[in-house]
Formats: structure tokens, sequence, C-alpha cells
């Protein structure tokens, strides 16, 4: 690679580490969060909930936005926006304001997510691409994993607020780096599709409060639904589409999206709840659970190098399937061996499982999603990606606390969330087993 290749790919992988760090780092240190902001657990997830609501529903205009103004300028603006949210997070002294700052920090994701993935697609081409597809699918867990040992860090020695602060100077270094570094390239001013985000983030909104909140649940997804049936009708008219409905004729993409929002969702209720039944079963502290993530970090960053020789030798297809029995061996015995007093065989034993099997999934989907297509759609298809991603993120780990509404002990509230996320990775399993077309 070129130095210029390098400093794109050190940017791009940066950009998915602070936002999975940003993910993350509240989990390590959620017990003190609640009790200083007085949450429940509704209330928690929300905090999550409102990031990945904004991060995902906003993607796909946000991949548009870099289509038509060019990726240095949308990139450059989310890191500013991101850092902004980043400060007021950390300031926040009551729930309307930190909910408030979550979502500003989830708009500034979103605008930075799919505009660092489309970066690959703009300077890496053939086998290099997919090699830098797989560091930067590395960085997911390993961002993950960072941020729960450092949320665990600061709880325990200085505060949760600090777990939000040090965002500030790795968005400044961001910055800093793509005015330098980056190429202001072409700009196709674009007229945007305002009808279809409107109505993607209504029926995204929606499914997710009716899942996980609301009083009338029936009420709000008849709202989802009429608001789906309203994008898609709005996405076929438009001339400008925020979402082109060719990225779904080719059914391997159709199937990646799927299979990733399946998979995110399963994935993100297991790290809200395995962090909280380590705290309370085994008593760790917020810095001992931070560690105890190690298996997922070093197995997860395994996997994903792995997959460049995986998919040469196998293609993507393979790769995924063999990510996904791992998956689904992990999530099996997490949920029925749970009650073993050995962190080691009750924990680390299904996180090493799901380390080299999220490690060796995360490419091939991000691979085959956005695989062939046209490049003034790589914004888009970018987008969709994530898209899938925030909201699995944020329908999966909805489900996993509406089903525990009412359940006060940490061992089963872990069991029947260990047994949902093992559906959804039956459900994606079963998605990839289709012919590949």
């Amino acid at each position: 690679m070129t130095t210029q290749k390098k400093l794109v790919l050190f940017i791009v992988m940066l950009s998915y580490f602070v936002t999975a760090i940003d993910c993350s780092i509240i989990f390590t240190g959620e017990v003190k969060i609640a009790a200083d902001l007085a949450l429940d657990q509704t209330s928690l997830s929300w905090v999550q909930n409102i990031y990945v609501l904004a991060y995902g529903g906003l993607m796909l205009f946000s991949g548009r936005l870099g289509d038509a103004y060019g990726r240095k300028s949308v990139l450059n603006a989310a890191l500013v926006l991101f850092c902004i949210g980043s400060l007021l997070a950390g300031a926040a002294w009551s729930v309307p304001l930190m909910i408030g700052a979550r979502f500003l920090q989830g708009v500034g994701a979103a605008l930075l997510a799919p505009t660092a993935l489309a970066l690959l697609m703009d300077y890496f081409d053939g086998q290099e691409r997919v090699t830098a597809i797989a560091w930067y699918s590395s960085v997911s867990g390993l961002g993950m994993c960072v941020g729960l040992v450092l949320g665990g860090a600061f709880a325990d020695f200085l505060s949760w607020r600090y777990g939000f602060f040090i965002n500030v100077p790795l968005t400044l270094l961001m910055l800093f780096i793509s005015c330098r570094t980056l190429r202001k390239g072409n700009c196709a001013q674009a007229r945007f599709d305002i009808a279809g985000t409107i109505y993607s983030i209504v029926a995204v909104f929606s499914l997710v409060y009716a899942i996980n909140g609301a009083q009338e649940p029936l009420l709000w997804l008849a709202v989802a639904a009429g608001g789906l049936a309203a994008f898609v009708r709005t996405e076929k008219r438009a001339p400008f589409p925020m979402l082109p409905l060719r990225l779904f004729t080719a059914g391997f993409r159709s199937r990646a999206y799927i299979a990733r929002l399946l998979f995110a969702g399963s994935m993100m209720g297991y790290y809200f709840f395995v962090s909280q039944y380590m705290q309370e079963i085994f008593r760790f502290t917020p810095l001992q659970v931070g560690f105890a993530f190690f298996p997922l970090t070093l197995f997860t960053f395994a996997g994903a190098m792995l997959v460049p020789r995986l998919t040469l030798a196998w293609g993507d297809g393979k790769t995924l399937f063999a990510g996904f029995s791992l998956l689904s061996l992990g999530f099996a015995i997490a949920a029925f061996w749970h009650a073993s007093p050995s962190y080691w065989s009750a924990v680390a034993v299904p996180m090493a499982l799901l380390g080299l099997g999220q490690g060796l999934a995360t490419s091939p989907m991000t691979n085959l999603g956005i695989k062939n297509v046209m490049l003034e759609d790589a914004g888009a298809a970018s987008g969709m990606v994530n898209v899938a991603h925030q909201i699995g993120c944020s329908i999966g780990l909805s489900v996993m606390v509406a089903y525990n509404a009412n359940v006060a002990d940490i061992a089963l509230i872990y069991r029947n969330s260990m047994l949902i996320a093992l559906l959804l990775i039956a459900a994606a399993f079963t998605v990839t087993l289709f012919k590949r077309s």
C-alpha cells in the first residue's frame, strides 16, 4: 500500500474503533451511570437505543450525502458533531441531557460510518480491498472490548464520564489526518430524498418503541408498518432515492443485510446482559468486567485476520457459514451452561467461540453487502450495511429487555436473553443457507 492508502485505512479503522468504543463503553459503567442518573432498566436501555436509532435511522441519508458532496467534507462534519456529542454526554447531569447528547453522537456516527466504509471502495480494489475490509472488521470487536476495559477503568478509578471525554482527542486526531490526507473527490450535487428519510426514521423508531417502552405497542407497530410501506413507495418513485432499490436485485446482498441485522441484534444483547451478569453473579468490578472480555477481543481479532486467506480459498459464503456455526455453538453454551460457578466455563469458553465466529462472519457480510455495486451507489450500499447492523442492535436489545421486563433474577434474564440470541443467530444462519446469487 502507498502511504496515502495506509493513512486512509487508519482513518477508516479509527472511525469504526471510536464508534465501537462509544457503543460499548457504557456497558461496564452502566451500573454507575444508572445510579448517578437514577435510571431503571428501560431508561438505561434507551440511553443506548437512542444512539443506535439515530445512528441507523440517518445512515442511509448520510451515505447519500457522501456520494453527493464528497467523502472528505461529510467525514469532517461527522467528526465535529461526534466530538460535541461526546463532550455533552460526559458532562450530562440529567436523563434528558444524556439522551440528547447520545442522540447527537448517533447523528455524528451516522455520518461517519458509511462515509468511512465508502472510502475503502474509493481507494482500494480487488484482494487489497478484501484485506482492508478484514482489518476494518477486526476493529469492531477490538473497539467494543477496548471500550469495555476503558469504561470499567474510568468507572472504578475516575468516573464513567471520562469514557465519553476520551472520544474528543481521538476525533480531533482523525480530523487532522483527514484534512491533510484525503482528496476532495468529485461531488455530484443532487437533490435529496427528504420524504424517504422521514419515512425511514418513523418506521425504525416506531418499531423499536413498540417493542420497548410503548404503552400501546400495536398502535406503534401499525405506525411502523405504515412508515415502511410509505418508504418503499417513495423509493420507487424518487428521482434521487435515498436507498436505490436496485441494491436488492442481487440476492446475495439482500441476504447479507438480513443476516447482518439478526447477527447484530444477538451480539448487542450479549454485550448488554453479560456485563450485568458478571457484575452481579461473579461480583466483578467494572474494570474486571472489561478485562473479562479479553477472550472475545483476542478471538475476534484472530478470526478477522484469517478472513483474507479463508475467503480466497473458500469464498465469502463458506467463511460466513463457519462463522455462524461458531456463533451458534457459543450462544448455545452461554444459554445452557450459564449456571457454572466458574467464569472460565460459564463465560470465557462461549465468549471465545463468539469472538472467533464474529471475526469470521463480519467481513464476509460486509463484502457481500457492497459487492458489485455501481460507484454512484457506494455510499448507499455502505450505509445499508451499517443500517442493518445498528437497527439490528436496537431491535435485538429491545426484544430482550421487553421479554425480561417482569424478571428480577439476573441469571434468568441472562439465560432468556442468550436463548433469544441463539434464535436470532439460527435465523441468520438459515438466511445464509439459501442459494447465493
